[in-house]
């Protein structure tokens, strides 16, 4: 915790306060004198007392505003990672009618990438901060609706669109999701055989290197990545009788490529 940094946010948050206002003191309370931290989504949602939902509404809200900035796992990182946060003390002007500035992309990452992304949606009414108050209402973006059919149950699947793998990342950053979940099915599906969470990054790294370029389409990204574990698509594993997993030839080789 930084004492410089929480004091800052007390001080100096131009915005009316409400959920926006403890969500900055939630990700305060974990931040490093710079700003930065790293907490998952549940933790946020847990600390301001939110719905996850809501949770993710509220942090879009204050990167869509330049409170906060995303400087890496933009696109959730490997299986187990985070998001990670750096707080723009530059934005915490103290003038409760500030203009929120300081925003470096519009996906609110640090690496711009040129292009445009449209808000979300329209906004119901707005907080008022106390216990039980109605929630800011932020419509999800149609983006956002990609990773959500990516959790759906196998017959909204089947009426689902294939989505590139691009989307789907796009998607989860909009939603605030991970790609993969800490209680995706493929962890304890590694866990049962053996595979260890650097050999389910790497395989990670490959599938994404694999995907990312392309345009094919499915309709469940997370399946397809289950898919490939459990098939061993890129042969970096092997399996003796009685042993945990052991780094095949090709595996080490994509091991250090990704280290």
């Amino acid at each position: 915790m930084s004492i410089r940094v929480l004091a800052k946010v007390w001080d100096d948050y131009p915005g009316s306060g409400g959920s926006e206002l403890l969500a900055l003191l939630a990700l305060a309370d974990w931040s490093d004198d710079q700003g930065f931290c790293f907490p998952s989504m549940s933790a946020i949602a847990s600390k301001t007392r939110l719905s996850r939902s809501q949770a993710q509404r509220v942090v879009h809200g204050l990167i869509d505003g330049g409170f906060i900035q995303v400087t890496g796992n933009e696109f959730g990182g490997p299986p187990g990672a985070t998001r990670q946060y750096r707080i723009v003390l530059s934005s915490l002007t103290g003038r409760a009618d500030a203009t929120p500035t300081g925003r470096m992309d519009a996906t609110g990452s640090v690496h711009a990438t040129g292009r445009t992304h449209a808000q979300d949606g329209p906004h119901g009414c707005a907080e008022t901060g106390r216990m039980g108050a109605t929630q800011t209402v932020r419509e999800p973006s149609i983006t956002a609706k990609g990773c959500a059919q990516a959790r759906s149950s196998s017959s909204r699947k089947s009426r689902s669109k294939e989505i590139t793998f691009a989307q789907f990342l796009e998607s989860c950053r909009a939603s605030g999701e991970k790609a993969i979940p800490e209680d995706d099915p493929v962890m304890a599906y590694a866990e049962k055989v053996g595979i260890t969470n650097e050999m389910l990054a790497v395989a990670w790294a490959e599938f994404k290197a694999a995907y990312l370029p392309t345009s094919k389409g499915y309709k469940d990204w997370r399946q397809t990545f289950r898919n490939a574990v459990r098939r061993n698509w890129y042969k970096l594993w092997f399996l003796a009788e009685g042993q945990g997993a052991a780094w095949t030839t090709a595996g080490e080789q994509a091991r250090r490529a990704a280290a």
